[in-house]
């Protein structure tokens, strides 16, 4: 069988063109695992945000309701409760919130970006 001599148009060998393709199919299958896992922490932040906003504006009203049971002093003892209640309910859904906030979000992504410029840069220079 004879040799295989390069291909005028690509000037490279078959193994070559084939190693090319395995690499360029291994960075597909690494981007998209990127990509579910930029998705999953998306998420995740979005549920985090939601308890923590969530959290915010029920302490802000629990907090503007003691303001007007201490103004009203005596005669609002139902305003103190709902202020407690609501800045207590605040204070649970921002803690839900800052314990579902990923530890090191996008984590991955930026190591496999960081590997893949420093990959890129001995070409681009």
């Amino acid at each position: 069988m004879p040799e295989h001599t390069p291909s005028p148009v690509t000037d490279e060998s078959p193994q070559r063109l084939v190693s090319r393709a395995i690499d360029q199919s291994r960075r597909q299958a690494q981007a998209e695992v990127v990509k579910e896992e930029l998705r999953r922490d998306a998420r995740q932040l979005m549920k985090a945000a939601a308890l923590l906003g969530g959290g915010a504006l029920l302490a802000l009203s629990g907090a503007a309701a003691l303001t007007v049971s201490l103004g009203l002093l005596a005669s609002a003892r139902g305003t103190l409760f709902l202020g407690l209640g609501l800045g207590g309910a605040g204070a649970v859904l921002g803690w839900q919130g800052a314990r579902r906030l990923p530890g090191q979000p996008l984590g991955k992504p930026f190591r496999s970006l960081r590997r893949d410029l420093d990959a890129l840069r001995p070409s681009l220079s």
